[in-house]
């Protein structure tokens, strides 16, 4: 359990990682946010298809909100451990999420600025990584 957990862990810090490493903002409008699932699709060897149909069928109004369910599903994709573990255990995934998030200031003010709080941008992503796997 330990070392699955620091797999989670681990496939966090990319995620978030991912999230802001490519991207001066996170997207705030729809093509924005799926020229940025296309790519972060593409730069993780995930189908590009899958990752906007993720994206599409994310149950939220706010581009940001679709994009990080869609990040979630991509991070799943790519670590199917990741997914099974969000699933089993979103709670903790969640709070994983969170302090990986408060982790990068950048992301913060980002989700602040689009008036997203942490506790949603987690849920957000951690509902789109458990997607990966149905």
């Amino acid at each position: 359990m330990i070392a699955e957990y620091a797999s989670v862990v681990a496939a966090m810090a990319v995620l978030v990682s991912t999230i802001t490493g490519s991207l001066a903002t996170l997207p705030t409008s729809t093509n924005a946010a799926l020229t940025a699932v296309t790519s972060g699709a593409k730069a993780q060897n995930v189908p590009v298809a899958g990752a906007r149909a993720a994206y599409k069928r994310a149950p939220y109004s706010k581009p940001i909100l679709k994009y990080l369910y869609a990040a979630g599903w991509i991070g799943g994709k790519k670590s199917p451990l990741s997914c099974l573990f969000a699933r089993v255990q979103p709670d903790e995934t969640e709070r994983e999420a969170v302090r990986e998030i408060r982790r990068n200031a950048k992301l913060v003010r980002q989700l602040r600025r689009a008036r997203v709080s942490l506790t949603a941008a987690a849920d957000t992503l951690v509902k789109g990584i458990a997607s990966a796997c149905s």
